[in-house]
């Protein structure tokens, strides 16, 4: 089913690009994230301060009278957050008095109250008025890149380029400056003539042509771009990075291979080798991964946070015991540190409490519930208790002691309205865990009476209710979220799955789901939903592209039954077996997974 995951109160286990696991607390509303590629973000060359953090405009011994006035309505204007009359009024006083300060001043002042193209102006006339400042120089290109006025933007990076005593910084301003473009494409054309014949010797030139490609999704220029950094500079862990990076999606044999051997030449290249080990997990590779961490142990004896990575890759490998046994040698570790100092000054309190979330994590799906909470238990940091707590209420229902549970969460005493909505939402769960739906939509429904705008509790009430078959109060509950929230994907997203499964209201869907792209194009969840409603438009070849990016993206077992069906009604029937064998590994017993298999007469024992 593509409707967003249940609520759910615990902290997911997730490796990340970097073999770190992300520790999502709360209730979210929307699916969790799969590992997402770590993107080399162009160094920014300005720094704007924001309005309100503006020093007072200063008054000297020869300031008349006139000006004191000018001077003080823009001060006035400030402290009223009137930042459009107060930019006016120093961008006159700034022209009129050829005060440089206060062209800078309009121009911040501009920036706030987001007039982009007067900030243009207000940008030139301070680099008019102060032609040495470098700072002056590139706020107004970079301004005017982002208003899109290319004409001389060219030449005048390319003059300062060949003025900038500095190749390197100049390069990234450069970037940096044509960055701010919305026409990425022509934020590429633009560096690509900025910076020819002129800077072509350094790896750096080719490391930002190589993100700025990526993002006018050039990603073939991406690619060779990224090689050719790495050519210049056989020695750059951020040139071998975007090799990894951008050669990932079409070149990744190549790719790894480069990388692997650039970490054995650099064996202390840290971040990388962990991407590199990231991409193992991703493939499923976990004996290569844990067999880099272990030679990165070698290289990085009092590295401790490998022991933790290490435990988490078991984890994904689901070798339960071997992770168990990593995570408790971490904790001792962590122990000794808070016995040596104070929790002040090191983050072993918060890397204690990751590691027995991680074990609680472990414990709770061997089903042994007490040695779950007993590790939630001896978590003592403070940031976390109100999570910790609902997250202990959630393990008593579990372990059949429901009293336990509802005394517990009772107990707690939210400061914030997203705690108490957290807490609504984690005792409905406790119901919905033991069996009892029907108390968890009367909670539901009670709680959506006391916080009618809400779009949290409305969403979930609406999933109890779908689950339940009841489909004109799901759809209702999901109409107001919509209202509600208009920009959030999760309710347009739900809502236009069902239309698409019950194969009703497809124009509808079409939009619905449509608009859940729109805002979330990368969302495996809403991806998957929408390949389901091309299944059911009859547009197989698209419903087949949506459905195996969205697989890409996560594999998930309830996509890999739409995915399974879509290839089977294609004829691919090989494959639609190993796609449907492939989400019986991924989870034992799903509905859609099994319904489909059932529905199409499979049999998966043997491939014909």
């Amino acid at each position: 089913m593509a409707i967003f995951p249940s609520v759910t109160v615990f902290r997911k286990i997730l490796l990340l690009s970097a073999v770190s696991v992300s520790t999502l607390w709360g209730i979210p509303a929307c699916a969790q994230d799969e590992m997402a590629p770590v993107m080399p973000r162009l160094h920014a060359a300005l720094d704007f301060i924001p309005a309100y953090k503006l020093k007072p405009v200063q008054l000297v011994d020869h300031t008349n009278a006139d000006d004191i006035f000018s001077l003080l309505v823009v001060e006035f204007a400030i402290q009223d957050e009137k930042f459009e009359l107060a930019a006016q009024a120093a961008f006159d006083f700034a022209k009129e008095k050829n005060d440089v300060p206060m062209a800078r001043k309009a121009m911040q002042l501009y920036l706030a109250s987001s007039s982009s193209q007067k900030a243009a102006d207000a940008a030139r006339l301070w680099y008019k008025l102060d032609p040495d400042n470098e700072e002056a120089a590139a706020t107004a290109l970079a301004l005017a890149a982002s208003n899109g006025e290319t004409e001389g933007l060219v030449n005048a990076l390319r003059l300062r380029l060949k003025q900038a005593k500095n190749k390197e910084r100049a390069i990234y301003q450069t970037a940096s400056i044509v960055a701010r473009m919305n026409d990425k494409r022509m934020a590429l054309d633009v560096y690509e003539k900025a910076v020819e014949a002129l800077v072509d010797d350094e790896s750096t030139t080719f490391m930002l042509l190589a993100d700025l490609a990526y993002q006018a999704k050039e990603l073939d220029k991406a690619w060779h771009s990224s090689l050719k950094a790495l050519e210049l500079d056989a020695a750059s862990d951020a040139a071998a990075e975007r090799v990894l990076q951008y050669g990932r999606e079409s070149h990744k044999k190549e790719a790894m291979e480069l990388v692997g051997n650039f970490i054995r030449a650099n064996t202390t290249a840290r971040r990388l080798r962990l991407l590199y080990i990231s991409e193992m997990v991703n493939d499923r590779e976990f004996d290569a991964a844990i067999h880099e961490l272990k030679e990165m142990e070698k290289n990085f004896p009092e590295d401790f946070d490998l022991l933790y990575m290490e435990a988490q890759v078991y984890y994904q490998a689901r070798q339960l015991t071997q992770a168990k046994k990593l995570l408790k040698q971490f904790l001792d570790v962590q122990t000794q540190r808070r016995e040596a100092l104070s929790d002040a000054e090191t983050d072993a309190q918060g890397q204690s409490a990751d590691a027995r979330i991680m074990l609680a994590q472990i414990y709770e799906e061997e089903q042994n519930y007490r040695a779950a909470i007993s590790q939630l238990e001896k978590i003592d940091d403070p940031s976390a208790q109100l999570q910790i707590q609902m997250q202990i209420a959630v393990l008593h229902g579990k372990n059949g002691n429901e009293a336990k549970a509802t005394a517990l969460l009772k107990s707690l005493q939210p400061e914030e309205e997203d705690d108490a909505v957290r807490i609504r939402l984690t005792q409905a769960l406790i119901y919905r865990n033991a069996g009892k739906a029907d108390q968890a939509i009367r909670y539901l429904r009670q709680a959506d009476n006391d916080m009618p705008r809400n779009a949290l509790i409305k969403y979930e009430l609406a999933m109890m209710y779908e689950q339940q078959g009841s489909f004109e109060e799901m759809e209702t509950l999901l109409r107001e979220v919509i209202a509600l929230k208009p920009s959030s994907p999760e309710a347009y997203n739900a809502l236009g799955y069902v239309f698409a499964d019950r194969n009703m209201h497809l124009d509808e869907a079409q939009l619905l789901l449509d608009r859940a792209v729109a805002l979330a194009p990368d969302n495996p969840f809403i991806l998957d939903s929408m390949g389901w409603l091309q299944f059911r438009l009859g547009n197989l070849e698209l419903a087949l592209e949506y459905l195996e990016n969205a697989f890409e993206l996560s594999e998930q077992a309830d996509i890999a039954a739409h995915l399974g069906e879509v290839l089977w009604v294609k004829g691919e029937k090989n494959r639609a077996r190993d796609i449907f064998i492939k989400g019986r590994e991924l989870e034992k017993q799903n509905k859609t997974l099994e319904d489909a298999i059932k529905r199409l007469g499979i049999s998966l024992r043997d491939k014909k």
